[in-house]
């Protein structure tokens, strides 16, 4: 890395360190879904019903462990908000380190004086700054999210090195409190791997057990019913900040209203009829990359490989029923990996072919990124929401992977261009 390089690579990451330091201390003065949490915990010391509150449609053992949050927010309500907010940037900064290590198979640390040196290269700068506007939105409304994927990352990291037992635990830990981790499991039942498989599910049953301690046995199965037909089973909401698949869908198909005077539906069907089309579309769409990742995994660090884990965490926010921008946090592996695959390896692709898979990417981050209300205005930002920008861009991002997937053997991970640190003493 030039020494120019070099001073522009340090003062991105001082801009983006201002930027997590502004935000740490002014989100630890706002509620955001954290007062549902503290609410739900509250909720559980009081012995009261824990769906009383509005705020509260996480599973049952989501609210036994907000009983921790509910206390720290006894003692103190901005304490316990700056502390949870400063944990999702030290999570952040591990889920880094362990993609890349998925990615690459190695640490991407440069050592000068002995001294682990990260983010000094544009390999992490860029996809930083790609999902810098979903980090955000995690910090402003002071959710989980950033944890979730952190157990999501981990749960992959052992399954690469065949700790199944840590895979089960991390993998039922993140699908007790928020589920739609459950799209791994399901992959992994799908590959034909049953080890971790068995070991989640003997994890949710542990897990999940704790509810029947805190409640009771008839009460806990009764919160457990009550959430799976109340709240998760209903119908997708069309709200424009719904940036899932069935969001889109909705918008797409009915008439009723998204929360702005805006519509782009071409027919005004039923919600349920809309439901069971889009369950059909995705059934037909998701036969190519089921036909694509068919074969049982030989190894599960080759490439093929983390382009599958990669792609299943590309679906994890387009296949959750709801999806608000902060889920899209999850985009943090295929933008680091399709971004290494495309502008840091060498490839035997034509130019052309190459430009347009460029192209689609510039494409994918102008409608993930560039839709911001930092961008555009928070009218417009609600609009493109409304037309599914983010949707459209992670699916193009979805596509991307799958081209690059079907051409593999074009791209040779083993050039990987590293910069190195300049000599500046």
């Amino acid at each position: 890395m030039t020494k120019k390089k070099y001073i522009i690579t340090n003062i991105i990451l001082v801009i983006i360190g201002l930027i997590f330091l502004f935000e740490l201390i002014r989100d630890s003065m706002r509620n955001g879904d954290f007062l549902g949490y503290v609410n739900a915990g509250n909720l559980v010391l009081t012995g009261k019903n824990i769906y009383s509150d509005i705020l509260n449609t996480w599973p049952p053992f989501f609210t036994v462990f907000s009983v921790i949050l509910a206390f720290g927010d006894e003692v103190s309500s901005i304490l316990i908000r700056l502390l949870w907010l400063t944990g999702s940037i030290i999570s952040m900064y591990f889920i880094i380190k362990l993609t890349i290590k998925i990615s690459l198979n190695k640490t991407l640390c440069f050592r000068k004086k002995n001294r682990n040196i990260i983010f000094q290269d544009p390999i992490i700068i860029i996809p930083l700054l790609i999902i810098l506007r979903f980090i955000l939105e995690n910090l402003a409304n002071v959710q989980i999210n950033i944890y979730i994927l952190l157990l999501a990352c981990l749960s992959i990291f052992y399954f690469i090195k065949n700790k199944n037992v840590l895979v089960g635990l991390f993998l039922a830990l993140s699908i007790s409190l928020k589920v739609y981790t459950i799209f791994i499991m399901l992959y992994f039942l799908y590959k034909r791997e049953s080890k971790p498989v068995i070991w989640t599910f003997i994890f949710l049953f542990l897990i999940n057990s704790i509810s029947i301690f805190v409640f009771g046995f008839d009460k806990a199965i009764t919160y457990y019913i009550y959430w799976y037909s109340e709240i998760a089973s209903q119908l997708p909401i069309i709200h424009h900040k719904n940036q899932s698949i069935f969001g889109f869908m909705l918008r797409l198909l009915t008439g009723e209203n998204s929360g702005q005077d805006f519509y782009i539906n071409i027919f005004a069907l039923k919600s349920e009829s809309v439901k069971y089309i889009t369950y059909g579309f995705i059934f037909i769409i998701f036969l190519f990359p089921a036909f694509l990742f068919r074969k049982k995994l030989i190894e599960k660090n080759n490439s093929k490989a983390i382009l599958e884990y990669s792609f299943v965490f590309s679906v994890i926010p387009l296949l959750s029923p709801l999806a608000w921008k902060a889920y899209f946090i999850f985009l943090w592996f295929p933008y680091l990996l399709t971004y290494i695959f495309l502008f840091r390896v060498q490839n035997n692709l034509n130019k052309t072919y190459i430009l347009l898979l460029k192209s689609l990417f510039l494409l994918s981050i102008l409608f993930n990124v560039f839709s911001t209300d930092a961008v555009v205005g928070a009218y417009f930002s609600d609009i493109l929401e409304s037309v599914s920008c983010i949707t459209i861009g992670t699916i193009l991002l979805i596509i991307i992977q799958l081209i690059i997937y079907r051409k593999i053997e074009k791209f040779d991970l083993n050039t990987i261009k590293y910069q190195t640190l300049p000599d500046i003493n």
